[in-house]
């Protein structure tokens, strides 16, 4: 996916959960976005030419994720998330940010 198409989706992600967007780096071929949820819990959106990495952090610890190794999409997670499960697909962000606030929702984290 393009850089423009990966903070295009970040951003209505952003908007529709009411979530501050920050972008904490940017090159030519490199983006990388927090959608803050709180201090210290936070949705991370990174992409570059070779792969790119959504997960949902809480006090620097992925709680969550789903990213690209070598082309292959795999998930951690929520009930392991430092195991990977291969999966076929990518996971939009759009829907990655819905499961997570789900997620913490049912957790009463939120």
């Amino acid at each position: 996916m393009k850089l423009s198409g990966i903070i295009s989706e970040a951003n209505d992600a952003a908007n529709k959960y009411n979530l501050q967007l920050v972008e904490t780096d940017s090159t030519d071929n490199i983006i990388s976005l927090k959608l803050l949820i709180d201090n210290d819990l936070f949705i991370q959106v990174y992409g570059n030419t070779q792969k790119d990495k959504l997960a949902l952090v809480f006090k620097r610890r992925r709680l969550y994720g789903y990213d690209s190794q070598g082309g292959k999409y795999h998930c951690h997670p929520l009930d392991a998330p430092d195991e990977h499960l291969f999966v076929d697909d990518r996971k939009s962000i759009r829907d990655f940010v819905c499961e997570s606030m789900e997620f913490l929702e049912s957790r009463d984290i939120l």
